[in-house]
């Protein structure tokens, strides 16, 4: 063997080696990404069905209240909170003497559940 295809050699073993260190790097990253994907998923499911999930209710006068709003990820609705109150999700759909207030649709709910999950994660 020549001196040349030595050398050759020694860089194709150097080049396969880190190849395929890379290649486990990243089946280690996509692995780790998957794991975090799933516990990002739980805690946004914790959040949503928390019963506690802060929400704003109007409380200045205008239409008649049917919605309350994320406190979160409210939507552009939402200009001023010095119109709202803070209340939790359970207290915010009987705030209305009389209507069962619903979310309201344009609200960003699952931004909102991921927050509220990540802060219920962060007390315990």
């Amino acid at each position: 063997m020549s001196f040349a295809d030595q050398v050759q050699a020694l860089r194709l073993r150097k080049l396969k080696i880190l190849d395929d260190h890379n290649k486990k790097i990243q089946k280690l990253h996509r692995a780790l990404n998957s794991q975090l994907s799933e516990i990002d998923r739980e805690i946004s499911q914790l959040g949503d069905v928390s019963a506690r999930i802060p929400c704003l209710v109007r409380i200045t006068p205008g239409p008649e209240l049917t919605v309350y709003h994320s406190a979160h990820a409210p939507c552009g609705r939402v200009q001023n909170r010095q119109n709202f109150i803070v209340l939790p999700e359970v207290d915010a759909m009987d705030a209305s003497p009389y209507a069962y207030l619903e979310r309201c649709s344009a609200c960003g709910w699952k931004r909102a559940a991921k927050i509220h999950g990540n802060k219920l994660i962060g007390e315990a």
